[in-house]
Formats: C-alpha cells, structure tokens, sequence
C-alpha cells in the first residue's frame, strides 16, 4: 500500500533503522521485526478494542498479522483519540508500509477520531 498524498508523518523518514542491509540482489532489508510484545498495553473501551484488533488483523505480511504475531506495544482508545504503538523499526522494509496500513486501518474503523501510529524504541 502507498503511502497517500494527505498521509502526514509525525516524525521524519530516517536513513533506516540501523539494522538495514542489503539482500543479495543489493537492496531491501533483512532486518527482522524484532521480539514480539507478549502483552500489549490496552486502553479503552473493551468492545471497541475487540472490534480494532481484529481490523488490524487485515495488517499483514508473509510474517503473519499485527496482532497474532504481537507487533505492537500499546493500543490506547480514549477521549477522540486513538494511539497503537508499533514495536517493529520504522525505517526497514515493509515495516512503513505496514505502519501506514496499520493508520489507514485505524482511520476507517474509528472515522471520527484522531489517529496517531508511532514506533516504540
């Protein structure tokens, strides 16, 4: 998915995550996601936080969804806001892409509610 022409990054495309390494045709990364976030913070109302995470499960790769496979840290739902914490580095391979999915994703369920997808450090 493309990144669209409102999509506005809170913070600044980087150089990469660190981790980033040419694959063997010379481009891509073959970081991996990191370990996953056995228990995610969560915050808000039960059933909606029931009905966000199995839209986020719609956010996936060939590594599995955002959910299943505990890619994020938080997924707080409070006061017009809500705010997921991904847990993957925000600069290497699909992991942008899945970011902004993840935000598109967040965007539709919660029409009225201002979105934020940030990167745990």
């Amino acid at each position: 998915m493309m990144a669209s022409a409102n999509t506005v990054w809170l913070r600044p495309a980087d150089a990469g995550c660190g981790r980033c390494e040419p694959d063997e045709a010379g481009a891509g990364c073959s970081a991996a996601y990191g370990p996953p976030c056995a228990s995610p913070d969560l915050a808000g109302d039960p059933a909606l936080i029931a009905r966000v995470l199995q839209a986020l499960r719609g956010v996936a790769d060939s590594d599995g969804n955002l959910v299943d496979a505990q890619r994020f840290s938080a997924l707080r739902l409070r006061d017009g806001e809500a705010e997921l914490t991904l847990t993957f580095a925000r600069g290497c391979g699909p992991a942008r892409l899945l970011a902004e999915e993840a935000f598109q994703c967040l965007r539709r369920e919660l029409p009225d509610t201002d979105v934020y997808v940030t990167h745990a450090r």
